[in-house]
Protein backbone atom coordinates (compact mmCIF):
# COMPACT_ATOMS: atom_id res chain seq x y z
CA UNK A 1 0.00 0.00 0.00
CA UNK A 2 1.74 3.47 -0.70
CA UNK A 3 1.41 6.47 1.15
CA UNK A 4 -1.20 7.76 0.07
CA UNK A 5 -3.53 4.71 0.26
CA UNK A 6 -2.62 4.19 4.05
CA UNK A 7 -3.85 7.69 4.94
CA UNK A 8 -7.21 7.83 2.84
CA UNK A 9 -7.52 4.45 4.67
CA UNK A 10 -6.71 5.71 8.31
CA UNK A 11 -8.43 9.00 7.59
CA UNK A 12 -11.88 6.66 6.93
CA UNK A 13 -11.07 4.55 9.66
CA UNK A 14 -10.58 7.04 12.01
CA UNK A 15 -14.28 8.50 12.01
CA UNK A 16 -14.65 4.80 14.44
CA UNK A 17 -14.12 6.31 17.87
CA UNK A 18 -13.09 3.09 19.18
CA UNK A 19 -10.95 2.75 16.11
CA UNK A 20 -9.68 6.53 16.99
CA UNK A 21 -9.20 5.93 20.19
CA UNK A 22 -7.25 2.43 19.88
CA UNK A 23 -4.85 4.07 17.27
CA UNK A 24 -4.33 7.04 19.60
CA UNK A 25 -2.95 5.05 22.09
CA UNK A 26 -0.51 3.17 19.65
CA UNK A 27 0.90 6.31 18.27
CA UNK A 28 1.69 7.89 21.52
CA UNK A 29 3.31 4.91 22.45
CA UNK A 30 5.16 5.03 19.03
CA UNK A 31 5.88 8.65 19.86
CA UNK A 32 7.65 7.77 23.00
CA UNK A 33 10.48 5.64 21.44
CA UNK A 34 12.81 7.64 19.16
CA UNK A 35 13.02 7.53 16.08
CA UNK A 36 10.61 4.52 15.54
CA UNK A 37 7.91 6.76 13.50
CA UNK A 38 10.30 7.07 10.45
CA UNK A 39 10.98 3.56 10.33
CA UNK A 40 7.24 2.12 10.80
CA UNK A 41 6.01 4.30 7.73
CA UNK A 42 8.93 2.83 6.04
CA UNK A 43 7.35 -0.54 7.16
CA UNK A 44 4.10 -0.21 6.62
CA UNK A 45 4.45 1.01 2.69
CA UNK A 46 6.55 -2.52 1.73
CA UNK A 47 3.92 -4.49 -0.16
CA UNK A 48 6.16 -7.91 -0.56
CA UNK A 49 5.16 -9.51 2.92
CA UNK A 50 8.02 -11.27 2.81
CA UNK A 51 10.59 -8.06 2.72
CA UNK A 52 8.01 -6.27 5.39
CA UNK A 53 8.52 -9.04 7.81
CA UNK A 54 12.33 -9.35 7.33
CA UNK A 55 11.85 -5.40 8.25
CA UNK A 56 9.69 -6.20 11.10
CA UNK A 57 11.92 -8.77 12.63
CA UNK A 58 14.75 -5.82 12.78
CA UNK A 59 12.69 -3.60 15.30
CA UNK A 60 12.60 -3.94 18.87
CA UNK A 61 9.60 -6.42 20.52
CA UNK A 62 7.87 -4.06 21.71
CA UNK A 63 7.47 -1.64 18.74
CA UNK A 64 6.96 -5.29 16.74
CA UNK A 65 3.60 -5.38 18.75
CA UNK A 66 2.85 -1.72 18.13
CA UNK A 67 2.89 -2.48 14.73
CA UNK A 68 1.07 -5.44 14.42
CA UNK A 69 -1.46 -3.88 16.62
CA UNK A 70 -1.97 -1.11 13.75
CA UNK A 71 -2.11 -3.89 10.82
CA UNK A 72 -4.69 -5.54 12.20
CA UNK A 73 -6.99 -2.44 13.13
CA UNK A 74 -6.54 -1.54 9.60
CA UNK A 75 -7.58 -4.47 8.14
CA UNK A 76 -10.13 -5.49 10.60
Amino acid sequence: MNSYNLIMKLQAKMKDPRFAERFNRIVSEFNSIPGVQQEVMRIAQIEDEKKREKALSRLPDRVKNLVREVYSLLND
